[in-house]
């Protein structure tokens, strides 16, 4: 029973919203169709977690897990316990008044990660205000890949809410982390998620930047002399790889510099676009080999591509 818990816990916490993956958790044989007993230790390690009590999804979540737990009592025609039904009563009857939520990622028995996100996929102009998969899936290859960060400048393009750097900094043992974004919204959302999770927050070891591509310029990147570049899910928009690129170009100034850019595959025009202007540019790339996705929870229709890219020698 342990193992199915542990994953529903995960669920809970990170918000995984795909309902058949939870429902087929209340389904499993070890949780006996869902007796009193399993409801109440599923309401202790979601509800109840202390995680939730002080970094709590959003309400809405919380309302749409237990009518799924609910939901799947009665198809099983098992006893609804009392303290789900009271958990539950009492949810329903909350208001969702508006204060900041949070997604908390379990990344071993001894690390998890919470990030206050936003539900809404666009705000304030901005789209980064949450994790996006490609975010998990680079955070999961850097885990992997420690020793590419170990001591070494990194610079994270559009760092978004800071998923991917807050991974680097608790694994990867960087010199130094550059976290940048261009919008002020998203700065101070990663500065609060960098204050959760990092204890050193004024740490010299770690600065953010607010950078436009566009702007660039060949003084700002003698200054940062990143040794590795990180960008995850900043492909999307056909209009600014332009941009990207260019950015690319004049901030991997050490010859043995390089970046890291992963991808979700939504439209193949945009990611053929960008592979076309790296090349114009004078890059070369390698797609790097799928690696295995077991640290984070994934939407599985997402289709993932990792580049690794270098300045072609001349």
């Amino acid at each position: 029973m342990q193992d199915v818990l542990k994953k529903i816990e995960n669920f809970f916490l990170s918000v995984t919203k795909n309902k058949n993956e939870i429902l087929s958790c209340f389904e499993n044989e070890a949780l006996q169709s869902l007796n009193t007993e399993a409801q109440e230790r599923i309401v202790e390690i979601t509800i109840r977690n202390p995680l939730c009590r002080k970094y709590a999804p959003p309400l809405s979540y919380q309302k749409f897990f237990l009518r799924c737990l609910h939901d799947s009592v009665e198809k099983f025609g098992s006893e609804c316990s009392d303290d789900l039904m009271k958990t539950y009563t009492d949810i329903l009857t909350m208001q969702d008044d508006g204060r900041v939520s949070y997604h908390s990622y379990k990344i071993d028995g001894n690390c998890t990660i919470t990030l206050q996100e936003s539900s809404c996929i666009v705000v304030k102009n901005t789209t980064g205000l949450q994790t996006w998969e490609a975010g998990k899936y680079l955070s999961e290859w850097c885990i992997r890949n420690p020793l590419n960060f170990e001591r070494k400048t990194v610079l994270e393009l559009g760092s978004g809410i800071g998923l991917l750097g807050i991974v680097v900094l608790k694994f990867c043992n960087p010199l130094k982390y550059i976290f940048s974004d261009k919008s002020p919204e998203v700065l101070k959302f990663l500065s609060s998620n960098i204050k959760i999770n990092i204890q050193d927050f004024n740490n010299s070891a770690i600065e953010q930047l607010q950078l436009f591509w566009s702007d660039v310029t060949e003084k700002e990147a003698n200054l940062l002399l990143p040794d590795v570049i990180l960008g995850a899910d900043i492909v999307f928009d056909i209009d600014t790889i332009g941009s990207l690129v260019l950015a690319l170009k004049i901030l991997l100034v050490k010859d043995s510099a390089c970046a890291y850019i992963a991808s979700t595959i939504r439209n193949p025009e945009t990611n053929n676009k960008f592979l076309a202007e790296l090349a114009t540019a004078g890059f070369i790339y390698i797609i790097l080999k799928r690696h295995e996705q077991s640290i984070f929870i994934y939407d599985k229709s997402s289709d993932f591509v990792l580049y690794q890219i270098l300045k072609l020698q001349k």
